[in-house]
């Protein structure tokens, strides 16, 4: 309906005109109602709200459908500039029943909406693809729920915010797990067929077969052997040599490990006076797994050449390949380390840089584990008590481990440049035993930092390329099993922290490297 007539019937007191009819002098029927701004209502009216069908156009977007008491109530479809719509129940102008929501970017959402959330029943469809049929809490899947990556994996089971959670299932080319998820990773016992007909059945730890298991081949191997049982670790079953390795090293780290480590510390030179420096203490963490050993060696190696830091580097080891050669990394060590730098540096003036590369937990603890010997982790919390405890007032702290974003809060005291593998609910990837690096320490310390001109800009450049590499790699079963890969829907979303203090004093240290 147009306007039928320059001079309004009726003007509302928000400064709105009305063309149409009235009764006892109230909006009632049918009608326009026009303001300055553009937007109007057209369609029915009773006792001077809108009501009935009609087409309300506003700063943004536009509505087609019920109205009642002056509020969008029945079926409608609601569309906004941007190319967001929904159609489908309304009640009190919000989202109520079922419908369907478009959004810009094409994903749809189709079931129940409570409240303007999109709740219970229902289902989600993304662009790409991937799809999840279920249950709903707040847009997010919880409840029974299939989701399909949209490339052939299907995952089954009780969803909990958004992760699958419990018994479930997951089906792929790379195979088949049924058994025990946690935050959407193989986790506790299950049962993984792969394509070749290999079967394993024990336990998982965060993707990767670890604790008592078995694995049965197919096809027995050239050698006769049917199958593999035992302890895993991080996907890895040790051999006999490995083991008789194992219990040689224990003996050996027993007696030598003491006079490793004083040797260590007391190498440590003093300071070069005039200008600020820069001590290293890297901990290799986890000594099953040889890939933090190498990553810690290549850091020792790279900041000796560009920071100057000969005679004030301390490298804390665990590894099956440098018992007799290097002090391993405990909590005791990491901190007699500290303390014997403290000692040595200008606190208030020297940086220290901290590098610790291990796994990772949920509960945020960094592993420090020897092969054949049982060692306490180090927390967040405890890390930053050592750090506050040694005095040391500047500090930049990389921690690559799973989880490892929960470091931030506890360490952050306000002149602590803190960067991290992962975001403290998200895994990190690339700790395979044959690996020369992590993914994050390969981005970081490899790729980026050699033409960096900052730790800054070293990160920024690191999580382009892990989030590259991490798009890259196709989730399957098996190889997570083996190796921890990354699926579709997982990405490590690697953390930085500073203040503004920090970054001061690390642009006056940088300053003077070429001095």
């Amino acid at each position: 309906m147009a306007a039928s007539a320059a001079t309004p019937d009726a003007v509302t007191p928000d400064g709105g005109r009305y063309y149409g009819t009235l009764k006892d002098g109230k909006l009632h029927g049918k009608g326009r109602l026009e303001w300055d701004n553009g937007a109007f209502y057209e369609g029915g009216f009773a006792n001077g709200l809108m009501s009935g069908r009609g087409h309300l156009r506003f700063a943004n977007g536009e509505y087609q459908g019920d109205f009642r008491d002056g509020l969008m109530w029945g079926v409608g479809e609601l569309r906004y500039d941007n190319g967001r719509k929904y159609r489908g129940d309304f009640q009190r102008s919000e989202m109520q029943g079922k419908g369907r929501l478009e959004t810009p970017e094409g994903d749809v959402y189709e079931g129940g909406f409570s409240k303007d959330e999109f709740t219970g029943p229902g289902s989600y469809t993304r662009k790409d693809g991937s799809r999840y049929d279920g249950e709903f809490r707040n847009w997010i899947f919880h409840g029974h729920g299939r989701y399909s990556d949209g490339h052939g994996t299907v995952y089954e089971g009780n969803f909990v915010n958004g992760q699958l959670e419990g018994p479930g299932k997951a089906t792929s080319a790379g195979g088949t797990y049924e058994g025990d998820f946690k935050n959407g990773i193989f986790h506790g016992q299950g049962v993984l067929k792969l394509p070749n007909g290999d079967l394993y059945k024990g336990g998982f730890a965060d993707g990767m077969y670890s604790g008592p298991g078995m694995l049965t081949y197919a096809k027995p191997k050239p050698d006769g052997r049917k199958e593999m049982s035992g302890v895993w670790r991080y996907g890895t079953l040790p051999n006999d040599d490995e083991r008789a390795k194992t219990r040689a090293n224990v003996e050996t780290a027993l007696y030598s490990q003491r006079q490793l480590l004083d040797k260590a510390l007391s190498s440590l030179q003093q300071r070069e006076p005039g200008r600020i420096n820069l001590y290293l203490l890297a901990v290799a963490g986890d000594g099953s797994q040889e890939v933090f050993r190498r990553e810690v060696e290549f850091v020792q190696r790279q900041f000796a050449q560009r920071f100057r830091t000969a005679g004030h580097t301390v490298a804390l080891v665990n590894s099956r390949n440098s018992v007799t050669s290097a002090p391993m990394a405990t909590v005791s060590s990491i901190r007699e380390a500290l303390t014997a730098i403290a000692a040595r540096m200008d606190r208030e003036q020297d940086i220290l840089f901290l590098f610790l590369t291990s796994h990772g937990s949920h509960d945020h603890e960094f592993s420090l584990h020897q092969n054949g010997m049982q060692l306490q982790g180090l927390s967040a919390p405890a890390l930053a008590t050592l750090l506050k405890e040694s005095g040391i007032r500047w500090k930049v702290v990389v921690v690559s481990a799973c989880y490892s974003g929960g470091f931030i809060e506890p360490v952050q005291d306000g002149r602590t440049l803190i960067i991290t593998a992962a975001r403290q609910d998200r895994r990190s990837f690339g700790c395979a035993d044959e690996n020369e690096f992590t993914y994050f320490g390969r981005a970081f310390f490899k790729e980026s930092l050699p033409k960096a001109a900052s730790f800054d800009d070293a990160f920024r450049q690191a999580e382009v390329l892990v989030a590259d590499w991490e798009r890259n790699e196709a989730r399957d079963p098996q190889s997570a099993a083996k190796s921890g890969k990354p699926g579709d829907d997982e990405r490590s979303f690697p953390q930085i922290s500073t203040t503004s203090a920090m970054d001061a004093q690390l642009k006056r240290w940088w300053g003077q490297l070429d001095k």
